[in-house]
C-alpha cells in the first residue's frame, strides 16, 4: 500500500493493488475457515487439547477477535504514519508519494 498527496485536494490520500486485496482475503477466509473447522472437522481434538490444557473454549473466540482488532489497529497505524511521513515530505522535494 501505498501514501500519496492528492492531485486534487493536496491532501494524503493511499492506494492499494491486488495483492493488498488478496492478502486480506486469504487472512479473513483462513479464520472464518478455522471456525468453520473447529465446530465440524476438529471438534473433539480440539476440545480434547482445551480440557487437556485447562483452557475454555472461549478463549478461541476471543483469540479470534484480539487477532481482528490487532490486524485494525496496525494496519491504521501504518497508514497514520505514512500519511505523517507523505505531509512531511510536503515540505521537502523529495518524492510525492512513500513507499511501505
Amino acid at each position: 500500500m501505498r501514501a500519496y498527496r492528492s492531485d486534487t485536494t493536496g491532501k494524503p490520500v493511499s492506494a492499494a493493488k491486488w495483492g493488498y486485496a488478496v492478502l486480506w482475503i486469504v487472512v479473513i477466509g483462513s479464520r472464518a475457515l478455522f471456525s468453520f473447522g473447529a465446530y465440524h472437522w476438529f471438534r473433539d481434538q480440539l476440545g480434547g487439547w482445551l480440557v487437556t490444557n485447562s483452557i475454555p473454549s472461549a478463549a478461541i473466540t476471543d483469540g479470534l477477535i484480539f487477532m481482528a482488532v490487532t490486524m485494525v489497529i496496525i494496519r491504521t497505524a501504518g497508514l497514520f504514519i505514512r500519511a505523517h511521513a507523505v505531509s512531511s515530505a510536503a515540505t521537502s522535494p523529495a518524492s510525492d508519494y512513500v513507499h511501505a
